[in-house]
């Protein structure tokens, strides 16, 4: 049975929402720990996130599910799983939410990669591109994309991206678009109800560009967009990515051009990295700034476009950053209301005690001084008693876990950088504290970026926010090479990290 939106006189979803659609993406591409990596959850982690995702106010749901990392010819370990992904559709659309499916362009897979299930290969490392405009090429790896297509045909819509990942440095759109027309004849041969399944052209860093920003990628993105006003097969509707801000990546420009070109009807705006960064290692980080600067510079269209989107590569961590960007999708004048007002709806919504749950959502914020002692011990002890809590990723015992673990890390970190160390021995002692705290936190959730999962810790595989806070102290309170011996020492003796790896990353940090 679908969830419904309450509509009752105390429920924010009430009247006509600014925004008539409002979805969120989940982005499997990485690989790191459960629950904080969409590409670990078992079948019954995405029911429940699509049932929060009604609770939040999202009425859309795009997957990444890396079709990609499935190479030809189709095996039959392979078609029995992505008939289970299938079902994972359809659980979407049980919840009440508009299920797309997105894929990259010409992504072609190492056979290699089929050694390992589905589920846990990594292709980064290994793909190739094809050409859609040479035949030699383009015919076999259509033909492979339409049989997967043939099995996860209950999609209410097929993304494509135009690159990242992907794309041929100097290719036409008319070569894109011969994936679109694949599809639309997959669709229409195989889909449980072609004449509603859209095909959506994701608009982001241009087709045919020499790799992803490093040249002006306007010209690009405008002839794709010519092109499908004129050629795209019906039905189709199109999806504009925006940065979170101008001046970066790409701006506002494909927003500004689907204007230009008549197409905000038709489009779904995609507000990239509002919602949180990418990369960026699972971290409880608010950026309510930045959701409210986007969504202020897309109200003009809240009555023209037809939805808007939002991203986040590790959800579980940044939730009221979710809850934020829909309930002021759904209604403008929520952008108005505080940060603390903001966390003490959402503390509402799942039923937990409102300044527990502020501090631990607030925690890379604040200082040492507002943090008390016990909080990571409260949080612990602590209940979430809402209906929304109990469909989070990993349950909402588990959750409340992490948000305690997270919140030792920052009161840790705060600790160990506390005062400048009287004497090198303290300055050891203070560098090995503040890296047993970064690492500690890694350690729960193994966020590697686009790696296998069996790297060494790096400095990048925290927050930087986080190592930015102990290079500086490290560097402002360490003389000569024997405090990077004295504090590697001590975090081997801990077992935080293997000698020579300690010697390294206290090295950095103190030569950075």
């Amino acid at each position: 049975m679908a969830i419904e939106l309450s509509t009752t006189p105390q429920d924010p979803f009430t009247g006509t929402p600014a925004f008539r659609h409002r979805g969120f993406y989940l982005h499997e591409g990485w690989f790191f720990r459960h629950p904080f990596a969409i590409r670990t959850w078992r079948r019954e982690d995405f029911r429940g996130m699509f049932r929060l995702l009604r609770h939040l106010g999202f009425d859309r749901v795009m997957i990444w599910p890396m079709l990609e990392s499935i190479p030809a010819p189709l095996c039959a370990e392979d078609a029995a799983a992505l008939r289970e992904f299938r079902g994972t559709i359809a659980d979407a659309q049980e919840a009440g939410l508009e299920c797309w499916l997105t894929t990259a362009a010409n992504c072609v897979p190492d056979p290699r990669i089929a050694a390992k299930p589905w589920r846990e290969r990594n292709p980064f490392p290994l793909w190739t591109y094809a050409d859609p405009a040479d035949r030699a090429q383009a015919d076999p790896f259509l033909a492979h994309r339409s049989r997967l297509l043939e099995i996860v045909n209950n999609a209410d819509a097929y993304v494509t991206i135009d690159g990242d990942p992907g794309g041929i440095k100097g290719s036409k759109p008319e070569a894109w678009m011969n994936v679109f027309r694949s599809d639309r004849a997959a669709v229409d041969r195989y889909g449980v109800d072609p004449s509603r399944q859209r095909l959506i052209p994701w608009i982001w860093c241009g087709w045919g560009t020499d790799g992803v920003w490093r040249e002006p990628i306007e010209s690009f993105t405008r002839a794709e967009m010519e092109l499908i006003r004129a050629e795209m097969p019906e039905p189709w509707a199109l999806l504009p990515g925006r940065s979170y801000r101008a001046g970066h990546a790409n701006g506002r420009i494909n927003i500004a051009q689907a204007e230009e070109l008549g197409m905000i009807p038709r489009s779904t705006i995609f507000c990239y990295e509002a919602i949180e960064f990418e990369p960026t290692p699972p971290t409880a980080i608010l950026q309510f700034d930045i959701i409210r600067q986007n969504l202020r510079e897309e109200s003009r269209h809240a009555g023209t476009a037809e939805g808007i989107f939002g991203n986040a590569q590790q959800p579980v961590m940044v939730l009221p950053n979710l809850y934020f960007f829909a309930r002021a999708a759904w209604d403008l004048s929520y952008l108005d209301r505080s940060d603390d007002e903001v966390l003490a709806d959402f503390a509402d919504l799942l039923g937990g005690p409102r300044e527990l749950l502020r501090l631990a959502w607030s925690c890379l914020r604040l200082g040492l001084e507002a943090l008390p002692a016990d909080l990571p011990a409260r949080l612990r002890g602590a209940t979430l008693a809402g209906e929304a809590a109990a469909h989070i990723p990993g349950g909402p015992r588990r959750y409340l876990d992490l948000l305690a673990a997270h919140a030792e890390a920052r009161i840790a970190l705060l600790r160990a950088i506390a005062r400048p160390a009287q004497s090198q021995a303290q300055a050891a002692e203070g560098l090995a504290a503040g890296a047993e705290a970064l690492v500690g936190w890694w350690k729960i959730h193994r966020y590697v970026f686009d790696g296998n999962g069996d790297e060494p810790y790096s400095w990048k595989f925290s927050h930087p926010t986080q190592v930015a806070l102990l290079a500086g102290w490290a560097r402002a309170n360490t003389r000569g090479g024997a405090v990077i011996e004295v504090a590697a020492g001590i975090l081997a003796g801990r077992s935080v990290l293997p000698g020579p790896e300690a010697r390294a990353r206290i090295g950095e940090l103190i030569n950075a």
